[in-house]
């Protein structure tokens, strides 16, 4: 990820770029576009959406700060990025990124990890939509959360940002936000986790939620 360089290869990376400052549901980059630039975020979030024939969207993903986006093995980009929320990015040419990645072994490595872990999401995300019930949906969705939001901050943390609507979390898992509210709320009034903010939910019960994800509880 982005935030494990550190000192010369971070300010060396960053002088390659310009930042981006983006409001509230701006667009970084459209499903279609000249998949030119690469993209880190610096604070703030995204969501990534495909559309459908029938002008359908489909949430394929998040990004959270530290981690890259815009890399398309295609010439083009294959979903649109919006900003969830106000949103600082770093903004770099893809020649000269792929040039700096093969000179620094280091971030290649980080970028192979990055890579293994998109693909352990999508399919992740294939038997969560496949396989699982609402409540074991919307129990691993949050498990998955936590677990990148502590790999961004480098220690444990009880608390998970929900900087998306429930609306992007029903698109996502593939439930309504009417399914998403009830069953949040559901995990609230069993004291699995307590709603600080919309925004923001605490874990107040970690191995019960984790049964909730692998359906060990009904």
């Amino acid at each position: 990820m982005f935030y494990a360089l550190e000192c010369g290869e971070l300010s060396e990376l960053r002088s390659l770029g310009t930042v981006r400052e983006l409001n509230a549901d701006a667009p970084l980059f459209h499903q279609g576009d000249d998949a030119d630039f690469v993209y880190t975020v610096a604070s703030g979030s995204l969501r990534l959406y495909r559309l459908m024939f029938d002008g359908r969207r489909q949430i394929t993903g998040f990004s959270l700060p530290g981690e890259f986006l815009g890399i398309s093995v295609d010439e083009r980009h294959e979903a649109t990025a919006e900003a969830l929320e106000p949103t600082r990015i770093w903004s770099f040419p893809r020649a000269r990124f792929d040039d700096f990645v093969a000179a620094n072994p280091i971030l290649k490595s980080s970028m192979l990890d990055v890579a293994r872990k998109e693909l352990a999401a999508a399919q992740q995300q294939f038997i969560v939509l496949g396989r699982k019930t609402a409540m074991e949906r919307v129990a691993s969705f949050l498990l998955y959360l936590h677990g990148r939001f502590e790999r961004i901050t480098g220690h444990p943390m009880d608390h998970v940002a929900l900087p998306m609507s429930r609306a992007d979390i029903a698109d996502y898992l593939g439930l309504t936000k009417e399914t998403v509210s009830r069953v949040i709320g559901q995990l609230r009034n069993s004291r699995v986790i307590r709603l600080e903010t919309l925004t923001c939910v605490q874990i107040l019960n970690r191995p019960a939620l984790d049964a909730l994800a692998d359906g060990e509880i009904g």
